[in-house]
């Protein structure tokens, strides 16, 4: 219903915002023109009114002057005046005060001092305030406003003669709320009118307010008065402000006259023609809705049925639709929504069957799989078995057989699985996984699911004489202890499959400590680039012992990183991430720009130490490292014989010819090469005939116990005796105790490296320790 009414409101509409806009524009610009006409008259009231004020001003000045110029010509007061006889002063001050509408009398001697006040007798024997005001008293009439204690006077100055001067008397008329109404009665004076004090440099205040206390100065606190007529919001109403500057004295505060005039009283009486224009303007509008209603009404019902059968279309109701009997063009749309419809109806059922189904086994996809899973949790499944099935013999499959024999074997592995998991929610995952979810299964059901999935794969897949073996293995994520989302479900299950893939055992739980894309691991990895890039790392060096001087001749740089939120973070928990991400790159060209630089400091301190620093699998795939260290050793001024590079078997296998380059490169500029943790590789002594190695680093799992192990005993003196025969240097990693130490001594070991000669210590540490252990201080 909402589409039809929109459609005929847009046709009512039409005409009525028509109207209601030739209305809106004339109403706005009678208004605007009117406004102008109020606000240009508002600036001459204010101009007039403000004229007024100090024509007022001016006559209160002359009746007060011509009054206390009488009062002047009195011989009593002369002659009090000339005897110094400050009571009868005071007495004739104050009564002529009170005649004259003073608030406070002065008598000012010829010196500028004080010597009668009727106000306040602290003043006496004090300098008059507003010295400016007698500088000129003796030529003429004198009257200005000033500023006392936030509040505005009307000051008049008349000279006292007998015959000569003898001093001058200051007249004090208050200007307050009551002089400001008394001046309106005796004119036109607005009621809007206030006088302002400004008694410091934080604002204005109000030192009088006319009869209706508009709070002009109030609502204006913080701005700058407006010196000429300007509209300024006052209590939420418009005004015309003017702020009329009077006439005072240099030395007090600045004090104005405030007029305003309200835009609002003046545009009060057209109010009426304000509220007879809104009738007329609603009065059109609903006549006008009215017979727009009824044109669109008679236009618009042959489009209520195809309005409804579109939004049916919307919802993914592909029903009949009802059928207009009309031949007009209406009726040839309504007959084209009904093909159109049929047509969308069938491409989304095979647009739908696409998108969630696998199109090789016809199971359902991983989407339908998360939305399966979900739908479950949702329904109030407490607990479950997501089963990752994964074919690790796929690509060498595709590769030898193509892809023909590939998706047969994929639809046969599809209908094993749906005879050994009937109960199981069954998907295509991945070109190489399937997903069998168990509803309400603990640990030992998806055992038992998985070991029968296992049977079931696990028979040679035939076809003619060609025989298959998918070699399956299968993860297990327990919901919702491994993830309550089907995404993240199905993400760990991937983790445990791929780590069943790589174990002997082809079944495996989701281990959240192994996994290595767990959140932390990867936010680690980011902290570990910034700490690259801010040089926050530093290394720490282990002293090799060399077992037939006990000197120490030579260190192995480790790295440690002292993070500053996780505090020291070991080395087990980034070099292998970092491997795996390739950061290990970066993190090697580090190691040896600070290992080299060190020893450099040390060299030239008469301490040659050898450093020895890690290479990975990875650093050996750069053909420009030996380039690269070159360099290094180059701008350090370090000989290259006191530089060596410690690899291991495992990062010569991966890619032997590029590494072997790389090494013969580095072993040609003179760089000593170590195989570390020799022993326990995949190839021991085979790869040893290709390498340039100059020394051996048994593995500390052979040393650990050498002082109590026969069989250790005889291990590590087989290594030593051949590779002395290849010529290399051994040393022997992990002494932990003396015995150990004194057996490799026995064995003829070159060196020695562990917790009982030294533990990792930090350079300034190393320099003191190797000093003493090579006797030279």
């Amino acid at each position: 219903m909402r589409t039809v009414v929109g459609f005929r409101l847009r046709l009512a509409l039409f005409f009525v915002a028509t109207l209601v806009t030739v209305q809106l524009l004339t109403a706005a610009l009678v208004y605007g023109v009117t406004r102008r006409a109020m606000v240009s008259e508002g600036e001459r009231q204010l101009a007039v009114n403000a004229q007024a004020f100090v024509a007022q001003m001016d006559d209160l000045s002359a009746r007060v002057a011509g009054n206390v110029e009488v009062m002047a010509l009195d011989y009593a007061l002369r002659s009090a005046i000339a005897e110094r006889d400050h009571g009868t002063v005071f007495s004739v001050l104050r009564n002529h005060g009170r005649r004259v509408g003073a608030s406070r009398m002065q008598l000012v001697g010829l010196d500028g001092v004080v010597e009668v006040d009727t106000a306040d007798t602290h003043a006496n024997g004090k300098r008059f305030a507003f010295p400016d005001l007698v500088e000129h008293a003796f030529d003429r009439r004198v009257a200005a406003v000033v500023a006392l204690q936030a509040k505005a006077y009307w000051v008049v100055v008349v000279p006292i003669y007998a015959p000569q001067p003898v001093g001058l008397v200051v007249v004090y008329v208050p200007l307050d709320d009551a002089l400001l109404a008394h001046l309106r009665e005796l004119s036109a004076l607005p009621g809007d009118i206030e006088l302002a004090v400004r008694p410091n440099a934080s604002g204005w205040v109000a030192a009088a307010q006319g009869l209706r206390h508009t709070g002009l100065v109030a609502s204006l606190a913080g701005q700058e008065l407006p010196t000429s007529p300007a509209v300024r919001r006052i209590q939420g109403h418009e005004y015309l402000v003017l702020a009329q500057p009077l006439s005072q004295a240099r030395s007090s505060a600045p004090v104005v006259a405030v007029l305003g005039y309200s835009l609002g009283d003046a545009l009060r009486p057209f109010r009426a023609v304000v509220i007879a224009w809104g009738f007329l303007l609603g009065l059109g509008l609903v006549v006008g809705l009215i017979g727009a209603w009824l044109t669109a009404r008679s236009v618009s019902r042959p489009v209520e049925s195809l309005a409804g059968a579109a939004r049916r279309i919307e919802a993914g109701d592909y029903r009949a639709l009802p059928s207009l009997n009309r031949r007009d063009e209406l009726g040839q749309l309504a007959a084209a929504f009904g093909t159109m419809a049929e047509a969308v109806r069938q491409r989304e059922e095979r647009i739908r069957q696409q998108a969630l189904h696998d199109q090789v086994t016809d199971l359902p996809n991983r989407v339908a799989a998360e939305a399966a899973i979900d739908r479950a949790r949702d329904s109030g499944t407490t607990h479950g078995a997501l089963l990752m099935v994964g074919l690790t013999r796929v690509p060498d499959i595709i590769k030898t057989m193509g892809h023909g024999l590939y998706d047969r074997l994929m639809r046969e592995v599809g209908a094993r699985l749906g005879r050994v998991a009937a109960k199981a929610y069954l998907a295509r995952a991945t070109d190489t996984q399937f997903v069998a979810w168990l509803p309400g299964a603990d640990r030992t059901e998806a055992v038992a699911g998985a070991l029968r999935i296992l049977d079931a794969l696990n028979a040679p897949y035939v076809e003619a004489d060609v025989s298959v073996d998918t070699l399956p293995a299968i993860g297990i994520a327990m919901y919702p202890e491994d993830g309550a989302l089907a995404s993240v479900l199905l993400r760990h299950g991937e983790v445990a499959q791929f780590a069943a893939t790589g174990s002997t055992r082809p079944l495996a739980f989701y281990d959240v400590a192994t996994d290595p894309h767990r959140t932390e691991r990867l936010s680690l990895m980011g902290e570990l680039r910034e700490a690259l890039d801010h040089d926050h790392l530093l290394l720490h060096y282990q002293p090799k012992l060399a077992l037939d001087t006990r000197r120490v001749d030579g260190v192995e740089a480790l790295v440690r990183w002292h993070h500053p939120r996780r505090g020291i973070v070991p080395p087990q928990d980034f070099i292998g991430m970092a491997e795996d991400t390739g950061n290990i790159q970066r993190l090697t060209r580090w190691a040896l720009a600070a290992g080299i630089a060190q020893a450099s400091r040390w060299h030239a301190r008469g301490l040659a130490l050898n450093v020895a620093v890690n290479l990975s699998a990875r650093d050996l795939e750069e053909p420009e490292l030996p380039l690269r260290i070159g360099r290094l050793l180059s701008i350090h001024g370090l000989p290259p014989g006191k530089l060596t590079v410690e690899i291991t078997e495992r990062a010569v296998i991966g890619e032997p010819e590029t590494a072997i380059r790389v090494l013969r490169g580095l072993a040609d500029l003179g760089v000593g090469i170590a195989v570390d943790d020799f022993g326990v590789g995949q190839s021991a002594f085979a790869y040893l005939r290709h390498l340039p190695v100059s020394e051996l680093k048994i593995d500390q799992t052979f040393v650990r116990h050498l002082a109590r192990d026969a069989s250790d005993q005889t291990i590590v003196r087989s290594i030593v005796e051949l590779g002395h025969r290849l010529g290399f240097r051994i040393t022997a990693e992990g002494v932990e105790d003396e015995g150990a130490l004194a057996q490799l001594a026995a064995i003829g070991c070159d060196h020695a490296q562990g917790f009982f000669i030294a533990r990792p210590l930090p350079a300034t540490e190393l320099a003191g320790f190797a000093f003493e252990r090579a006797g030279v201080a």
